[in-house]
């Protein structure tokens, strides 16, 4: 049997092939070449743009690419002039961001757009296992990456009761802590624990139980494409479980909620 369309049913089907292709042309018109700035500096396994090393960020950010037909590059920009990167640089997108980070830095007044949490991460002092349950009054200098503010210590350093001791490596920092010769750390835990790795210690890290800690996120952020935004941030939900995936394979350990000593960001 042979069924034929008549002339209504063939018209009908023109314009739904019409309207796939036009479809599939908007999205190819959509893709562009884009630049990230991005941190000059070691921060495995969130991100470490000096290499080639696969991280979580690049591998992220360079499946969305993917998935979405852009093109993108990174350049690493100094961590210092972190607040400037969006109107001195010439780049389109900044990764990470947080607006809670651009709240005292935005002098210039800019509409910064932000993407919904690429990844949650919780921020305390790490310590040796063995003093987990030190109070404040235990810690005297506290490692910090070169460039970071150890936002749960301004008082203290102000105070003159902690001391800040910076490097660019984590390793090192770790190394540092391991020795005694700081008391906690101001860097992640997943951070900590790779350096430990790296130094071949046995020693077990963890964050303090008795010093604040702070739940925030790395988020994507630009002032000149808004719409990429949007369409990050869907790409964020459609493709959640293979992002959960990749915190599994770089060893990000999920954050704990509604804990009582957390405060939100």
């Amino acid at each position: 049997m042979v069924f034929k369309l008549n002339k209504n049913k063939k018209i009908i089907w023109t314009y739904i092939y019409v309207y796939i292709f036009c479809l599939c042309a908007g999205h190819q018109a959509h893709a562009g070449s884009y630049v990230i700035g991005v941190e000059d500096i070691k921060y495995y396994p969130y991100f470490d743009f000096t290499s080639d090393k696969a991280t979580l960020a690049k591998s992220l950010l360079d499946q969305f690419a993917k998935d979405s037909g852009h093109t993108i590059s990174y350049l690493p920009l100094p961590i210092r002039q972190f607040p400037k990167w969006l109107y001195k640089e010439n780049i389109d997108f900044k990764f990470p961001d947080n607006a809670k980070w651009q709240k005292q830095s935005n002098v210039q007044q800019l509409t910064i757009h932000f993407s919904e949490p690429a990844v949650a991460m919780t921020a305390g002092t790490i310590v040796l296992a063995k003093n987990q349950h030190k109070e404040e009054d235990f810690f005297k200098t506290i490692g910090s990456i070169t460039g970071f503010t150890p936002i749960h210590w301004g008082k203290q350093i102000e105070q003159g009761k902690v001391s800040i001791y910076e490097d660019s490596s984590p390793k090192i920092l770790v190394k540092y802590l391991a020795n005694g010769l700081i008391d906690g750390l101001d860097v992640d835990l997943a951070v900590a624990k790779d350096g430990l790795q790296k130094l071949n210690l046995q020693q077990k890290l963890v964050i303090s139980e008795h010093l604040p800690k702070q739940d925030f996120s790395y988020r994507l952020s630009t002032v000149k494409h808004p719409e990429i935004i949007k369409q990050f941030n869907q790409w964020l939900v459609t493709r959640q479980k293979y992002i959960e995936t990749l915190k599994v394979e770089f060893g990000i350990l999920t954050i704990e909620p509604n804990q009582a000593n957390m405060v939100k960001k």
